[in-house]
């Protein structure tokens, strides 16, 4: 497993759902999209200007957005993973 540092948050990807018309899946292809990800690990920033740490928003089993180009993906064991700072977060997924 990977810990991450100073503010940043592992992410394990999360596949969307093709609609489907009867037996038709229609594709989302010319959408820009942001990507979905579930969080796995998180990590505390420190604030230099402060000189404290600051406790992260999210919580592991959270379903977060982050822009396409906003995470690293790296493939670790052969599973994928996205790494981004907690400001590159989008919002939280609500069920």
């Amino acid at each position: 497993m990977i810990q991450p540092l100073n503010g940043h948050i592992i992410l394990t990807p999360v596949e969307e759902i093709e609609q489907m018309v009867g037996n038709i899946i229609i594709p989302d292809l010319g959408k820009e999209r942001p990507e979905m990800g579930e969080v796995v690990a998180v990590s505390d920033t420190f604030n230099w200007n402060r000189g404290e740490w600051k406790k992260t928003e999210l919580a592991i089993g959270d379903k977060v957005l982050i822009p396409k180009l906003g995470a690293m993906k790296i493939t670790i064991d052969g599973q994928d993973y996205f790494i981004c700072k907690e400001n590159d977060i989008l919002g939280i997924v609500k069920n």
